[in-house]
């Protein structure tokens, strides 16, 4: 009986381009592709002229989901694991998958490529030879002005996600949390022909988007206390 293996595949955020042969490889030779969303599974593979059946894994699914995709995985399939954009788990559903492949002593495979985290890092203008990743912070106002106070004092770099319609009560809470002139970037639609940054003081930020407001998807680096 062949080998299982689970392959956590980075794919493109915007830019089908930045697919790296090797991802495009294993998406053809796996025996099924697990996506976050059906839709930008389906939407991906069609791109790659690749037919593979769909697993839906994310937030709404049960617990025997994940259990039955390992025992697939027992049985000597070979599965890629996709997010909707970028590099899986990161923000993303699947750890549960990949710790009860390991349970299992499946192999399992990260296939690097795009990364919004990195790719915004990178082009913000500021310095991080060390950084944190706070991902999400909590969407009620309380909670968030809370964690925000927690990270007040934080020497390293930090860089958030937020949904793409929240980034004004984003930016305003970050501003009273660490001060209107903290120096902050924010990367919009990211690989994209609309990709743009908007760096400087985060009232210089604030002032942009209440002038240009953006709904779309977003990364925001912000400087860690100096």
């Amino acid at each position: 009986m062949k080998q299982g293996a689970l392959y956590v595949v980075a794919t493109p955020i915007g830019n089908l381009q930045d697919l790296t042969r090797r991802a495009r490889r294993i998406l053809q030779e796996a025996d099924a592709v697990i996506c976050e969303e059906h839709r930008a599974g389906s939407t991906l593979l069609a791109q790659l002229q690749i037919t593979k059946p769909l697993y839906e894994l994310n937030e709404h699914s049960r617990p025997t989901d994940a259990e039955a995709l390992c025992e697939r995985l027992r049985n000597g399939e070979r599965l890629a694991l996709i997010s909707d954009h970028g590099t899986p788990l990161v923000q993303d559903p699947g750890a549960e998958l990949v710790a009860a492949a390991i349970r299992a002593g499946v192999r399992v495979e990260p296939i690097p490529g795009a990364s919004a985290i990195l790719a915004a890092l990178v082009a913000s203008g500021i310095a991080a030879p060390r950084f944190r990743f706070v991902g999400l912070l909590p969407p009620k106002r309380e909670a968030r002005a809370q964690a925000l106070k927690n990270l007040r004092a934080v020497r390293e770099t930090m860089i958030l996600l937020d949904a793409p319609y929240r980034l004004a009560p984003l930016l305003n809470a970050l501003c009273d949390a660490f001060g209107s002139e903290r120096r902050a970037a924010v990367a919009c639609n990211l690989t994209t022909p609309q990709e743009n940054f908007v760096r400087g003081a985060l009232a210089e930020i604030v002032d942009h988007f209440t002038r240009h407001p953006f709904k779309g998807e977003f990364v925001v680096v912000i400087e860690g206390v100096r």
